[in-house]
């Protein structure tokens, strides 16, 4: 191949890239907010770890966001998380849904013969 050619495949790559990214942009004003505020309060290992989530569990990754847009606003968080403590988050998370969903089923004996309780006075 030459210059030319690998020019071309370039530009067709890189017109592709630019297509695909442009239909992933958030088109409101408040999603685009977000988006930003993430790329601000995660470092890189966490945000490509919440993207791996995203990609499997959809609800877990939105309620992640959620919860760090959460800590920005209220001000608690002071530096970038960590993929650690997007996999805390995670864990804490995970734990909350199994607590929700955990069901307590009480299988009460059925009495066969009442009339022997009275047999004892």
């Amino acid at each position: 191949m030459d210059d030319s050619e690998l020019n071309a495949i370039r530009q067709a790559r890189l017109a592709e890239l630019q297509k695909n990214t442009s239909q992933q942009q958030p088109t409101n004003p408040q999603a685009e907010m977000k988006v930003n505020m993430l790329n601000q309060a995660l470092d890189v290992n966490a945000r490509e770890r919440l993207s791996r989530v995203r990609i499997v569990r959809p609800d877990r990754a939105e309620a992640v966001e959620n919860y760090v847009v959460k800590l920005i606003s209220m001000g608690s968080l002071t530096k970038k998380l960590t993929e650690q403590e997007v996999v805390g988050i995670l864990n804490s998370l995970a734990r909350d849904e199994k607590k929700k969903d955990a069901k307590i089923i009480f299988n009460r004996r059925q009495l066969s013969d009442e009339e022997d309780d009275d047999d004892f006075f």
